[in-house]
């Protein structure tokens, strides 16, 4: 196995943290991962800082500010960084996000592993082939509750991404609904793509883990359903990340989670 050229410095501490660095080391994809909670990585002077990220691909995996946090303490470097979702729970997250972006040396890319997989390669080429009028109905969602943000802040970006490549950024026809419901723990979005797509997502709070979309009343895709696909999405995203030719655009990656945030806060502010 030839492990590709960076290291890992993963920051944040939970189960999903734990995940991604068990995903990465069974691929034997690098010589070394360190990690470490976000929390003490802040308390972190300068040259600590330097000295842990050389030659260190940084994955964030922890909560949208101290994500934030971290890129500030980190401007003054050039470092590719993963940044895990949700990347911002409101516009002023998303414009501070944007704002270290266009000022830094770092390459930021949102963690979007699906984008990876087999199964959405698979499932995009049946989207775009399919001719006429397309319906779609999402539900994603959960039983945990968090206490910096409602349920569908949680769930709301994983797939967005994946919409954005069906979707146009130059679509001036896309409109846009949002109902929140049950105390704002679920969320209704509906979102119309003239002549192509009427997209219904619904987000939040589950009693069981819930991950699929219908296509025209019909299952299309069980993201949940683990057994029915078998390679390592979150493997495949982190080597296009450590690849030499690697350059990414953030604000077009993100342009529909972006869109989003900006309406729903044009909601809260109406």
């Amino acid at each position: 196995m030839r492990f590709l050229q960076s290291n890992l410095l993963l920051i944040g501490s939970g189960k999903w943290p734990e995940k991604i660095k068990s995903i990465v080391q069974s691929q034997n994809l690098v010589l070394e991962i360190t990690n470490i909670a976000a929390r003490e990585f802040l308390k972190l002077g300068t040259k600590q800082v330097e000295a842990l990220l050389q030659g260190n691909t940084l994955w964030l995996a922890t909560t949208p500010e101290n994500q934030l946090m971290i890129l500030e303490q980190i401007k003054g470097l050039s470092n590719k960084v993963i940044i895990e979702k949700p990347i911002a729970l409101n516009l002023d997250q998303l414009n501070r996000l944007f704002t270290h972006n266009r000022i830094s040396n770092n390459k930021l890319y949102v963690s979007e592993p699906w984008r990876y997989s087999k199964i959405w390669r698979t499932a995009k080429n049946r989207l775009t082939s399919f001719s006429g009028f397309k319906k779609l109905q999402i539900n994603r969602g959960g039983p945990i509750e968090r206490d910096y943000m409602d349920p569908p802040w949680d769930w709301m970006q994983h797939d967005l991404g994946l919409l954005s490549e069906l979707l146009s950024i130059n679509d001036r026809s896309l409109k846009f609904q949002f109902k929140f419901l049950h105390n704002r723990k679920n969320l209704e979005i509906i979102i119309e793509s003239r002549d192509q797509y009427q997209i219904e997502i619904n987000l939040g709070l589950f009693q069981e883990r819930t991950e699929q979309w219908i296509l025209n009343d019909q299952l299309f895709i069980d993201f949940a359903d683990r057994d029915s696909f078998n390679d390592q999405p979150i493997c495949n995203m982190f080597k296009f990340v450590c690849n030499d030719e690697f350059t990414i655009d953030l604000e077009s990656q993100i342009w529909l989670t972006s869109e989003v945030i900006t309406k729903l806060e044009e909601i809260k502010l109406a």
